[in-house]
Formats: C-alpha cells, structure tokens, sequence
C-alpha cells in the first residue's frame, strides 16, 4: 500500500486508504496517525512536509491504517482519549470515554463537593478504565472513592489511570455492590451499559469493537437501572444520592424506575440538549 516517502504523500495516500475504508474524517485521522507515529503534532508535519520518512516509520505508519481501516477505534491505536482535561490510557480492554460522560464527573462535583461536612465516602459502579473515579478523585481529593467493576481486565486499565494521575482510588473486582457488602456511601456514581440489544444491531463497526459486556444492558437496555435501585437503599447514608448517565431517549423509563423504588429523580441535560444524567435522591 506505501510506496511514498514524505509527509505529504504519505497524508495523501493515508486519506485516500482510510477514505476507501468508510472511515469518516479519513484526512484527520491519517494525519492524527502519522502524527502519533513521528511524534510530533498536526501543526508540525505541515511545517515539515516535504520531509523523508524513514522505512521504520513508514512501516508502522502503514499497520496503523490497516487496523484503522478495519475500523479498530482510533483510542485503541493511540492508547488513549482526553477526558477532563486529562489524558486517560485506553485500549481493547475498556470501553472508550466519551465527552458526554464529562457531564456526570461535573454533577458528581457539583452536587457533593463542599456540601457533605463529615468525611466523604463516594462509590463508582462500573467504573471501566476508571473515568469517573479517577477524575473525581483528581478534582475533589478529601473524598474517599471506591471503584468497582465486574472485568478484572478493566480494573487493570483503570489502576494504570489512577498511578499516571497520582490518585489514590480503592478498586474491587466483582457485580455491583457484591464486593462492598455492608459499606455505606454518601454518593454513588455509574456509567452503566445501556444499550439495547436493538440499538446494538445499529451502532458502528468501531462501537462493535469495544467490549460488549461494557455496552449491552439486556433487551431493553435498562437492566443496570433496574439492579442499581434494587439495591442501593442498602449502600446509601441519609440523604445519599445516585447520579447515573443515561442513554438520550430512556429518562422517563430511568426516572420512573427509581420513583418506584422511592427515589426523588431530577434530569439534566448535556449540552446538546439531550438527556443524559439522572440523579435519584432518597425521599
């Protein structure tokens, strides 16, 4: 596929291949891939474009777009995605963070920092590469977070976050509350799969990528929401609260899972104006 030697052609023929390959933004993405190859930043090749490019580089200039062309997530190439001003290492183990998520991280502070006068305990459910606890941990340190995922694989993902941001987070592998039985919190937080098996069917090759079991929530997509107000009265303090992220369309059905279970809800939306965080307070 590469017989080009400088910056330039090879932009050019990275766009043309990932083009021909479906992927959207194909001129951006071959020149986010040469650039995370030679090190360097977007602005710099175009100063630089008339440069020869080693066979090393070139070489894996060209596995990159291969993996990219078969649609493997652009975060897993890099090993990372910006979240909060931060950069968190990702790859095929975790599901990758999307902006929207920034939302929950800036209620989850709102709501608890500086309201909570005894000493803060703050419970992450489903935590995958450690998004949530990791940047609430960086941005609110008197709390103390616990982290918890069913994968094993994630958790590893996610100590590796909370070592390169200097965090103290207590991680534990296990279903939802099994691995903090008899503990209580004053908040509880969770991205939680929520995709239906319908929705499922219609997302991306690169969605289909990321690990099922951190996208798919039964039929409906509303099983986490359902096992999350089944038990969290056990787990909360007095006045405890639970912010939980949802999918656009599924408020009114989080909402009055909750209500049933006697939980005050409020909706908020992102910045796009939909639905995307429910926080469910104790009545």
């Amino acid at each position: 596929m590469m017989y080009s030697s400088t910056i330039l052609e090879l932009l050019r023929t990275g766009d043309d291949y990932l083009q021909s390959c479906g992927v959207e933004g194909s001129r951006a993405e071959a020149d986010i891939l040469l650039a995370y190859v030679l090190n360097t930043t977007r602005d710099k090749l175009y100063l630089d474009i008339d440069t020869a490019i080693t066979n090393d580089n070139k070489t894996r200039y060209t596995d990159l777009l291969r993996r990219r062309g078969s649609r493997e997530p652009l975060a897993y190439l890099l090993q990372g995605r910006s979240f909060m001003d931060f950069e968190f290492f990702v790859d095929e183990r975790v599901l990758i963070p999307r902006p929207e998520t920034e939302l929950l991280v800036e209620k989850s502070l709102d709501i608890g920092k500086g309201r909570i006068q005894s000493e803060i305990r703050l419970l992450d459910l489903c935590t995958g590469s450690g998004i949530l606890a990791v940047s609430i941990s960086k941005y609110w340190p008197e709390a103390s977070v616990t982290a918890v995922d069913i994968s094993e694989d994630a958790l590893d993902v996610a100590r590796i976050n909370a070592e390169r941001l200097n965090v103290r987070v207590d991680f534990r592998q296990g279903d939802l509350f099994e691995p903090v039985i008899g503990e209580k919190f004053h908040i509880i937080v969770s991205n939680p799969p929520y995709i239906s098996l319908d929705e499922y069917q219609e997302c991306s090759p690169e969605v289909k990528r990321e690990p099922a079991q951190a996208l798919l929530a039964g039929e409906d997509g509303l099983d986490f929401y359902r096992r999350i107000a089944q038990g969290a009265h056990e787990y909360l303090r007095q006045e405890g609260k639970i912010l939980m992220e949802i999918g656009c369309n599924q408020a009114y059905e989080v909402r009055t899972i909750f209500q049933e279970k006697g939980y005050k809800c409020t909706v908020y939306s992102d910045l796009a104006g939909l639905d995307r965080i429910v926080l469910a307070e104790e009545e």
